[in-house]
């Protein structure tokens, strides 16, 4: 555990509770096994591919791509036809080829259905069980979207130009060949393309064979794959160069267009210790031949755990020394070690549909925090985590929320899986699970069940077998009210004295956030408690029941519930206790003394208690120097900001922050020092952002005069530093500036530069230059998803909702068309979620219904409820908040008069 916190042996009862849920495991609902006959899914089980053989030629000039498949199928009943999944192509030719190369082809009518996006192939007569062939030839698209294949356009010294890209996860391999797009159908391929002599082409294996097509061209055909799913399929073509490397075996290569190879080299030297780390934490080597990490100038915003051929958005990847940030560095750590993570589990070990696609992404989320931690504990990452943990449980707490495992019942629900709850809850429990089980044990139970699983596919419950097997716990009671149920449980702590000893009782109950009618649920927690005087001696209970009461130590000592803040749950302490550790908060350790300023927000935000009582708190911690808790800080204060704006208390309140924050950027200065630590340097670009955002004069003359030595001398302004200096140069500019920004996006070398200038031409706070900003999102400037996302941004960073919202609606089809499938149900969400109107959150979901789709109302809810909760803090808590401010900045006018 970080902080020097250890484990010692839990008391007697964690024996009692560890025999009661002994009792119950073998009746605690839960998902079953994996089974392939009872995997959800919408195309039969009656036909399952087994190897495809894949020739494509993509036309660089007419956007299409001609291809071709050969698939080989086992019948395992009877059928008289053959559903698999196409879409947004044409099937021009059809043949079924029979069980054996002697058979007689059989030409056949194919059937595309887009609203199901299958392709069905009546058979002439029913075949029986049995292996059979059949071929497809098609023509499909070559879109901007990262949908399937794909095209991206960069820009290079020597003009445009064009390379090819996949995207496949969760349902979009389909749109590049025909396919079995389901996880659960596992199969080998057999890649070959044709493309420019020019092109570096990469797959997920290596190239068997390479020889001149004619006419400028080459055909590269990859070796076969290991059984897989297809959305891991990758495919990547361009003018590429790479840098190469070796571990236990494995070739490994950073791809990047061209002159950008020694950006790569940090990200070389990063899969070098993961995959080595990797191999020795899961028991089973990386089981292909090689490791291409590769680096894509747009097209899509994340990274992609293709197997062998990871893909990133080439600022997730790419690393200047000269440029780059801080906070650059160490998320391509993060993101190449949960992708890398992903190899084991998610393409070795698979989950079996996309309700279980937690397995795969908390998993992954969580192996990175853990292997980012081991590489770099400079970088406090346990601290980091915690703080992505609170925001998921206040996502979680609302009436918008749904279990980790969620029923997925098609495409669209696939990709609306892809959200915090999959992601952070997964990685959040994972965490507390590893803290309650022992990193040993845990890790054993990981071996076992990729051991057991590998080049196959999975259910939650054959993870909780594993680890059960493993540590000897009940895991699966433990675990289903976790992962099956919404929401999470707050701890109310209560202690008396009694017979000259201390009992503390311990009683949950559901936490909600404006949700009244919330179903009461019940939850089996890992309390994790310690004494204030002793925080590396934790205890652990298991609390089964609603309520429980034990002996702790001696009267009178000070007891701290959540030990570590491993836990997934809120603690409410008698006013007593919680009055103590405010008290004595400096002496707790940094996670702890960050998991009480997070509980007690949360109960604000509950109307559990009153903003002051938090507000308070922060000012026990003004001399706090841990980056995590002050971003913590920060973040609240950003929220109230939000609240604040247009109110008559906001430029008292801008006042108090300032007031507050100024002490640090005093301590930490504008410049790195040497030797400084990494978090010091996050705090410094965090501190001076929000210090503009307020207002102070001081500092955004500070961040002009460096940005107008930028202008001359380009190396003067520190990496560090670009990203604040340069957003509140562009949220202060005036036309002058904000043409010298736009100059500078427009003739951006790399992703990363190019991001951070047009956000910060989208941060203007004139509504001029916003009316200026706001069209860039319609044209091909740059590239699409970057171009469409100007508009949440001018709503956001930019502080004009109304003017983004209003243009939205105006070119709403346009601004959809350009948006992929994957971000489409997020996208209207994304523009009104700055709004603390509780009307727009009405407006919303009538205008999602209306125009987008029934199926995008999830994310217009999740951020409808967001909206709502704002309107509701700005009714009840503003004029408190208004009050206590009031209160503080008056008396330290009186102080500074009695001086």
């Amino acid at each position: 555990m970080q902080d020097g916190v250890a484990m010692i042996k839990p008391r007697w009862f964690r024996l009692l509770a560890f025999l009661f849920l002994a009792a119950l495991a073998s009746t605690a609902a839960a998902e079953a096994p994996f089974s392939f006959a009872a995997t959800p899914g919408q195309l039969p089980k009656t036909v399952i591919p087994l190897h495809y053989t894949i020739r494509l030629q993509p036309d660089l000039e007419k956007f299409i791509t001609h291809g071709s498949v050969t698939i080989e199928v086992q019948v395992l009943s009877p059928v008289n036809e053959i559903v698999l999944n196409a879409l947004e192509m044409e099937v021009t030719k059809a043949t079924f080829l029979g069980s054996d190369s002697a058979g007689k082809p059989v030409e056949l009518g194919p059937r595309l259905d887009a609203d199901k996006q299958t392709l069905t192939l009546p058979l002439p007569e029913k075949i029986l069980p049995g292996k059979y062939r059949i071929a497809l030839e098609f023509t499909g698209k070559l879109c901007e979207r990262a949908q399937g294949l794909f095209r991206v356009k960069y820009a290079t010294p020597a003009g445009k130009k064009i390379m090819l890209a996949t995207q496949m996860e969760p349902t979009d391999a389909r749109r590049m060949f025909p396919c079995w797009d389901e996880p659960v159908f596992r199969a080998t391929y057999a890649l070959t393309v044709v493309v420019p002599a020019q092109h570096l082409a990469v797959s997920n294996m290596p190239i068997e064979r390479q020889a001149p097509a004619g006419d400028g061209l080459q055909e590269i055909t990859f070796q076969r794959t290991p059984p897989m799913a297809s959305y891991l399929v990758v495919l990547v073509s361009g003018e590429l160069e790479e840098l190469k490397g070796k571990v236990d075996g494995v070739q490994i290569r950073i791809i990047t267009t061209e002159g950008k190879r020694e950006q790569g080299r940090y990200a070389l030297e990063v899969t070098k210790k993961v995959l080595a780390y990797y191999n020795q934490y899961f028991g089973i080597k990386y089981p292909l031949p090689k490791l291409d990490q590769i680096a894509v100038p747009g097209g899509f915003g994340g990274a992609m755990e293709n197997w062998g051929g990871i893909t990133y958005n080439e600022r997730l990847l790419l690393y200047d020394p000269a440029t780059s940030s801080q906070s650059t560095r160490q998320g391509i750590f993060s993101v190449v070690s949960h992708e890398m993570a992903h190899q084991w589990f998610g393409d070795l070990v698979t989950t079996a549909w996309w309700d279980n696609l937690w397995l795969n992404e908390g998993f992954a989320s969580w192996m990175a925090a853990k292997t980012t931690d081991h590489f770099n504990p400079d970088w406090q990452v346990g601290l980091s985590a915690a703080s992505v943990k609170s925001g998921i449980m206040n996502e979680d707490a609302r009436s918008t929320t749904h279990p980790i495992l969620k029923p997925v019942l098609n495409e669209s629900q696939a990709n609306d899986a892809f959200d915090h709850i999959t992601y952070q809850k997964g990685q959040s429990f994972l965490r507390m699970l590893e803290n309650y089980l022992g990193e040993d044990l845990f890790r054993k139970g990981i071996r076992q069940y990729i051991s057991d699983h590998r080049y196959s596919n999975t259910t939650t419950a054959d993870l909780w077998a594993a680890l059960e097997k493993a540590s000897g716990k009940p895991v699966n009671a433990i675990s289903v009210g976790w992962t099956e149920q919404p929401g999470l449980p707050v701890v109310h702590v209560r202690t008396a004295c009694v017979d000259a000893k201390q009992v503390l009782t311990l009683e949950q109950e559901r936490f909600t956030v404006q949700d009244p009618n919330a179903q009461s649920l019940q939850w089996q927690i890992p309390i994790a408690c310690m004494l204030i005087d002793h925080p590396k001696a934790i205890s652990f209970t298991l609390l089964t029941d609603k309520v429980v009461s034990l002996p702790f130590h001696d009267c009178g000592k000070v007891i701290k519930i959540n030990a570590g803040d491993a836990g997934y749950y809120r603690v409410a302490y008698e006013p007593r206790l919680f009055q103590a550790l405010q008290q004595r908060i400096n002496e707790l350790p940094a996670l702890d003394r960050l998991d009480l300023l997070n509980d007690v927000w949360a109960m604000v935000e509950a109307g559990r208690a009153a903003a002051p009582a938090y507000l308070d708190l922060t000012q026990s911690l003004r001399d706090e120097k841990v980056f995590a808790i002050w971003n913590q800080i920060i973040s609240t204060l950003d929220i109230i900001a939000e609240l604040e704006r247009g109110q008559p208390g906001r430029a008292a309140f801008r006042e108090y922050a300032c007031s507050l924050l100024r002490p640090q950027l005093q301590r930490l200065g504008w410049d790195r020092k040497p030797n400084e630590s990494s978090p010091d340097s996050l705090l410094r670009s965090r501190v001076i952002t929000d210090l503009g955002n307020f207002g102070d004069q001081a500092v955004i003359a500070q961040a002009r005069a460096r940005y107008e030595n930028f202008l001359l001398r380009p190396e003067s302004l520190a990496a560090d530093l670009r990203w604040p200096v340069l957003t509140m140069v562009g949220r202060y500019s005036d036309r002058k500036t904000y043409d010298q920004l736009h100059e500078l996006a427009r003739n951006a070398k790399g992703t990363e530069e190019r991001q951070l200038y047009y956000h910060a031409l989208a941060a203007a706070l004139d509504p001029e230059l916003g009316q200026l900003t706001l069209p860039i999102s319609l044209t091909d400037e740059t590239v699409p998803q970057e171009a469409t996302r100007l508009v949440s941004e001018v709503a956001g960073v930019g502080e004009q909702p109304e003017l983004a919202w209003d243009f939205a609606q105006q070119h709403m089809p346009e601004l959809l068309e350009k948006v992929e499938t994957f971000r489409r149900n997020g996208y209207v969400p994304s523009i009104l979620g700055s709004f603390c109107d509780s009307a727009r959150a009405d407006e919303l979901e009538v205008y999602v219904r209306a125009h987008v789709s029934e199926a995008a109302l999830v994310k217009a809810r999740e951020t409808a409820a967001g909206i709502r909760l704002k309107a509701a803090l700005k009714q009840r808590e503003l004029p408190a908040i208004d009050q206590w401010i009031a209160a503080r900045l008056a008396n330290r006018s009186q102080s500074t008069a009695a001086k």
